[in-house]
């Protein structure tokens, strides 16, 4: 079984809706994908066992653009999903963790796309990061399992 994509973000937020168009890109060629404003959805697929593969926008990533494989283990000292709003990823994956008292960094892979620090509300994403889409996408799919 692959594993579910879900693209995280906020498309009035600029780059920070980079994960719900590489879910909505991935959805239009026919691959299982969820989009939502925070993690939050991440708790019940988890709970069903579901392996799951995160896209969504980093801040200190690098460069605008850039395509990041993080992993759950590493949220904390490393760059982060932008959370702004709602629940986060890496608060999302820590609470799957207690709730089901299980190690589930095996079953979760994160793809993050750098941005720059959002400064304010925007509609659409950048040109750097509207270039990222593709390769973010091809990404998620290899770490999806499809083929």
């Amino acid at each position: 079984m692959t594993a579910v994509i879900i693209g995280i973000g906020q498309l009035a937020g600029g780059d920070d809706g980079v994960g719900i168009v590489v879910a909505r890109a991935l959805a239009a060629r026919g691959f299982e994908t969820r989009e939502s404003a925070d993690a939050s959805v991440v708790l019940s697929l988890l709970a069903g066992e579901r392996r799951v593969v995160l896209v969504d926008a980093v801040v200190g990533g690098g460069a605008p653009g850039s395509v990041l494989r993080l992993t759950a283990e590493a949220l904390g000292s490393g760059p982060r999903p932008l959370s702004s709003h709602g629940l986060g990823v890496a608060e999302a994956l820590e609470l799957a963790a207690t709730l089901y008292g299980t190690p589930i960094g095996e079953r979760v892979e994160i793809v993050g796309v750098a941005i720059a620090p959002p400064a304010g509300s925007v509609v659409g994403l950048s040109p750097a990061v509207a270039a990222a889409v593709e390769p973010a996408a091809a990404l998620a799919l290899a770490l999806a399992g499809a083929r």
